[in-house]
């Protein structure tokens, strides 16, 4: 792979560019909300993609969902390669999210185990932990596969979500010597965990804030006992995180509010508007919004014009290859013909009436009526592939 020399980078417009881990509890709305971005960005379901992954099917009730369903590694492989090599032909996709990474992982670590056991056919494993001789390397090497996984495709320009379930998790830092505290993040383990971490822009995290109200009752000893009832409730999805809620995104300080209050059936537009607005701010020359939207709609051309470079550029090549592969089928090398002559008389003479038939057919096709070294080789090969 040659060098690739630096270049400044400047920050991307569109929500696309982001790459988005996305983790709440159950029924939160977070397949929802990716269908509804898709929705209100593109107006056209075709252009998100949303991917089941083994038993997780959270998308049955979703009208205007473009999805596939994958259970194997080897699914999964060829669907990003479909993916890429395929955009702006079979398809337009713009961003692609995977429901849910709890499903994800295992199947990378069925694939691992089966690889480990290739290599190592006498020392067989059944879980990824005793992979390649144990001590986490089994582990490390699911991590590399699943950084590698999603860094291909945000290189090819195919924004990627990957959605999770929360968890509340004990956070005892290294030298504490009291118990920690609770923080809720993902049911993932930390190692796994890191793979969003490292390579994700934005960690979110949804939380349902729920309003309590005290109230005492006596029990049938004459003993009071206090109770708390929810009176309401607040759905919100943390950019940032703190004590309590883990999560996290790239953009400046300031630049985001600490959560998004979801209050509305389909929060899709203020999604895009906070996310898209936390670009902006990030920039290190601050521009206004109407200034950021000309900016957006100018990127959005150059992508365009880019991808419409690449289709001439792959078509151009296309060319080429065809009239190589044509060069090359009239190639006459009159050694190599020579030899394949030899071949070819030896087994004409026990050749059947069809056989020989097939022969003067291909030598008629092409003006001769007999073996003669200065045809193009292709006839003598053809001739030799009829024995």
């Amino acid at each position: 792979m040659a060098f690739k020399k630096p270049t400044i980078n400047k920050i991307k417009t569109d929500i696309k560019a982001l790459s988005i881990y996305i983790r709440t509890i159950k029924k939160f709305g977070k397949s929802t909300l990716f269908r509804d971005v898709v929705l209100e960005k593109y107006g056209d379901p075709l252009r998100g993609l949303l991917v089941g992954i083994g038993a997780e099917m959270g998308y049955t009730l979703l009208d205007e969902l473009n999805h596939t369903h994958v259970e194997t590694w080897q699914e999964l492989v060829e669907m990003k390669e479909w993916l890429i090599e395929q955009k702006g032909k079979e398809h337009n996709i713009e961003i692609v999210a995977f429901d849910v990474v709890d499903e994800f992982l295992p199947i990378l670590d069925r694939e691992v185990v089966r690889l480990s056991n290739i290599d190592n056919p006498k020392k067989l494993c059944k879980s990824v932990k005793g992979a390649y001789g144990g001590y986490n390397a089994g582990i490390e090497i699911v991590v590399q596969m699943a950084k590698d996984y999603f860094l291909d495709l945000k290189k090819a320009g195919v924004g990627v979500w990957c959605v999770a379930h929360t968890k509340y998790k004990n956070i005892k830092q290294k030298g504490d010597i009291d118990d920690g505290y609770m923080s809720l993040s993902s049911t993932l383990t930390s190692n796994y965990e890191s793979i969003f971490g490292d390579v994700f822009d934005c960690v979110l995290t949804g939380y349902i804030d729920r309003d309590l109200e005290e109230e005492t009752i006596t029990m049938q000893d004459d003993k009071e006992k206090k109770i708390r009832h929810a009176t309401g409730e607040t759905r919100k999805l943390y950019l940032r995180g703190n004590t309590f809620i883990d999560a996290g995104c790239r953009f400046k300080d300031g630049s985001v509010p600490e959560y998004i209050v979801f209050d509305k059936p389909n929060m899709a537009k203020e999604f895009i508007r906070v996310l898209e607005e936390g670009m902006r701010l990030s920039k290190s020359t601050i521009v206004s919004v109407e200034e950021f939207k000309k900016i957006q709609e100018d990127d959005l051309i150059k992508d365009e014009v880019k991808e419409q470079e690449i289709t001439k550029e792959e078509i151009k090549n296309n060319e080429i290859v065809a009239e190589t592969v044509e060069e090359n089928n009239d190639t006459i090398d009159v050694e190599k013909n020579k030899e394949l002559i030899k071949n070819i008389t030896t087994h004409y003479k026990e050749a059947t009436d069809e056989q020989k038939t097939k022969v003067k057919a291909i030598l008629n096709a092409n003006g001769a009526s007999k073996f003669d070294a200065s045809l193009p080789t292709k006839v003598f090969e053809e001739i030799l592939s009829i024995f």
